[in-house]
Protein backbone atom coordinates (compact mmCIF):
# COMPACT_ATOMS: atom_id res chain seq x y z
CA UNK A 1 0.00 0.00 0.00
CA UNK A 2 1.17 3.68 -1.01
CA UNK A 3 1.09 6.38 1.26
CA UNK A 4 1.09 9.70 -0.06
CA UNK A 5 3.02 12.57 1.12
CA UNK A 6 -0.56 14.51 1.77
CA UNK A 7 -2.24 11.38 4.13
CA UNK A 8 1.06 11.76 6.36
CA UNK A 9 0.15 13.22 9.98
CA UNK A 10 2.38 16.17 11.48
CA UNK A 11 2.54 15.92 15.16
CA UNK A 12 2.78 19.75 15.72
CA UNK A 13 -1.02 20.19 16.69
CA UNK A 14 -2.10 18.40 19.78
CA UNK A 15 -3.94 19.04 23.24
CA UNK A 16 -4.65 17.19 26.96
CA UNK A 17 -8.13 16.62 27.72
CA UNK A 18 -8.46 15.61 31.27
CA UNK A 19 -12.09 13.80 32.01
CA UNK A 20 -13.33 14.96 28.77
CA UNK A 21 -12.39 18.33 29.01
CA UNK A 22 -9.41 19.97 27.14
CA UNK A 23 -6.71 20.90 29.71
CA UNK A 24 -4.41 22.73 28.00
CA UNK A 25 -2.14 23.01 24.79
CA UNK A 26 1.89 21.54 25.24
CA UNK A 27 4.82 21.92 23.19
CA UNK A 28 5.72 18.73 23.33
CA UNK A 29 4.65 15.27 24.46
CA UNK A 30 5.84 11.62 24.92
CA UNK A 31 5.39 8.40 25.99
CA UNK A 32 2.66 7.87 23.96
CA UNK A 33 3.10 3.91 23.80
CA UNK A 34 1.77 0.46 24.27
CA UNK A 35 3.42 -2.90 25.66
CA UNK A 36 2.07 -6.12 26.73
CA UNK A 37 3.58 -8.09 29.62
CA UNK A 38 4.16 -11.91 28.99
CA UNK A 39 4.63 -14.60 31.25
CA UNK A 40 6.29 -17.42 30.70
CA UNK A 41 5.56 -20.94 31.38
CA UNK A 42 7.65 -24.05 31.18
CA UNK A 43 6.25 -27.39 32.63
CA UNK A 44 8.19 -29.29 34.77
CA UNK A 45 10.92 -31.09 32.33
CA UNK A 46 10.04 -29.70 29.12
CA UNK A 47 12.25 -27.72 26.62
CA UNK A 48 8.79 -25.71 25.45
CA UNK A 49 8.02 -22.54 26.81
CA UNK A 50 4.42 -21.44 26.62
CA UNK A 51 3.82 -17.66 26.42
CA UNK A 52 0.67 -16.04 28.35
CA UNK A 53 0.08 -12.47 28.19
CA UNK A 54 -0.70 -10.66 30.80
CA UNK A 55 -2.46 -7.60 30.09
CA UNK A 56 -1.00 -4.35 28.53
CA UNK A 57 1.84 -2.84 30.69
CA UNK A 58 1.27 0.67 31.94
CA UNK A 59 3.27 4.10 30.77
CA UNK A 60 3.78 7.15 31.71
CA UNK A 61 3.28 10.97 29.51
CA UNK A 62 5.63 13.78 29.41
CA UNK A 63 4.23 16.75 28.80
CA UNK A 64 5.60 20.32 28.41
CA UNK A 65 4.05 23.67 28.19
CA UNK A 66 4.70 27.41 28.83
CA UNK A 67 4.24 28.31 32.40
CA UNK A 68 1.22 30.11 32.98
CA UNK A 69 -1.45 31.35 35.67
CA UNK A 70 -3.62 28.72 35.40
CA UNK A 71 -3.22 25.77 38.55
CA UNK A 72 -4.86 23.30 37.04
CA UNK A 73 -1.87 20.44 36.51
CA UNK A 74 -0.86 21.58 39.81
CA UNK A 75 -3.51 20.80 41.60
CA UNK A 76 -4.21 17.52 39.88
CA UNK A 77 -0.80 16.63 40.72
CA UNK A 78 -1.18 17.87 44.21
CA UNK A 79 -4.55 15.83 44.18
CA UNK A 80 -2.86 12.57 43.74
CA UNK A 81 -6.63 11.36 41.85
CA UNK A 82 -6.79 9.27 39.08
CA UNK A 83 -8.32 10.67 36.38
CA UNK A 84 -8.94 9.59 32.58
CA UNK A 85 -7.68 11.78 29.79
CA UNK A 86 -6.32 11.72 26.11
CA UNK A 87 -3.61 13.14 23.70
CA UNK A 88 -5.23 14.41 20.85
CA UNK A 89 -3.35 14.96 17.44
CA UNK A 90 -5.23 17.95 15.47
CA UNK A 91 -5.16 18.38 11.51
CA UNK A 92 -3.90 21.55 10.14
CA UNK A 93 -7.40 23.29 10.44
CA UNK A 94 -7.65 22.27 14.24
CA UNK A 95 -9.72 19.06 13.31
CA UNK A 96 -8.86 15.77 15.44
CA UNK A 97 -7.40 13.09 13.51
CA UNK A 98 -6.73 11.15 16.10
CA UNK A 99 -7.04 10.41 20.01
CA UNK A 100 -4.81 7.98 22.57
CA UNK A 101 -7.04 7.95 25.75
CA UNK A 102 -5.57 6.60 28.35
CA UNK A 103 -7.06 5.49 31.98
CA UNK A 104 -6.23 5.38 35.48
CA UNK A 105 -3.74 8.00 34.92
CA UNK A 106 -1.98 10.03 38.08
CA UNK A 107 0.45 12.94 37.22
CA UNK A 108 3.29 11.76 39.65
CA UNK A 109 6.34 14.12 38.84
CA UNK A 110 6.41 18.27 38.28
CA UNK A 111 9.17 20.44 37.66
CA UNK A 112 9.42 23.58 37.02
CA UNK A 113 11.26 26.02 34.35
CA UNK A 114 15.27 27.09 35.39
CA UNK A 115 14.96 30.22 36.25
CA UNK A 116 17.85 32.51 34.54
CA UNK A 117 17.50 36.36 34.34
CA UNK A 118 19.76 36.14 31.41
CA UNK A 119 17.56 33.94 29.41
CA UNK A 120 15.08 35.09 27.17
CA UNK A 121 13.41 32.07 26.19
CA UNK A 122 9.76 31.33 27.55
CA UNK A 123 9.16 29.40 31.30
CA UNK A 124 8.31 25.51 30.76
CA UNK A 125 6.79 23.27 32.88
CA UNK A 126 6.55 19.56 32.78
CA UNK A 127 4.24 17.39 33.88
CA UNK A 128 4.84 13.30 34.30
CA UNK A 129 1.70 11.08 33.96
CA UNK A 130 1.64 7.47 34.29
CA UNK A 131 -1.33 5.54 32.72
CA UNK A 132 -2.80 2.29 33.11
CA UNK A 133 -3.88 1.88 29.75
CA UNK A 134 -3.66 3.21 26.26
CA UNK A 135 -6.26 3.37 23.11
CA UNK A 136 -5.68 4.70 19.86
CA UNK A 137 -8.43 5.80 17.70
CA UNK A 138 -7.58 7.22 13.86
CA UNK A 139 -10.68 9.60 12.57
Amino acid sequence: MRVLLRELMRGERFDLELDGVSAAGFVSCSGLQSSREVLEYRQGGSDTVELFEDGPGAGRLVLARGLTCDSELWSWYESALPRSGAVVLLDEDGNESMRWSFRGALAVAWEGPPLDARNPEIALEKIEIAYEGLECKRT
